[in-house]
């Protein structure tokens, strides 16, 4: 089985090699911009799921009822609500508190997008 840490790796660098893709195939064109991050989309919700499962499966606990279908709809909802479910006492905090310098560093993406468009112009 693979551990919850290795699909949360994957979906960062995932997530962090889009802007790269997005960058370099977009250049400037809406449209194929675009269609890059929705054949990023996909993946991300598999490799969500994956790590929600694997995350619950380490903790001796099941995800939280409506915590997966989340993901597809409301996926900034869905990560925090199964971090505070699946958590104890103060490790609910750390969890969020882990979260957000994660969205912080994830916006990086936006960094690799424009050097992505940069390199590739």
């Amino acid at each position: 089985m693979i551990r919850a840490r290795s699909w949360a790796i994957a979906i960062v660098v995932l997530y962090a090699s889009s802007g790269l893709v997005v960058g370099s195939v977009g250049g400037g064109e809406y449209e194929l911009q675009v269609a890059a991050v929705s054949a990023i989309t996909f993946p991300l919700y598999v490799f969500t799921y994956l790590w929600m499962k694997a995350d619950a499966r380490e903790r001796g606990t099941a995800s939280p009822p409506g915590a997966i279908p989340l993901v597809v709809g409301l996926f900034p909802v869905a990560v925090p609500y199964h971090l505070v479910a699946t958590r104890r006492g103060w490790r609910k905090g750390l969890a969020l508190l882990l979260l957000v310098f994660l969205f912080a560093v994830l916006e990086i993406n936006y960094l690799a997008e424009s050097f992505g468009s940069w390199l590739f112009a």
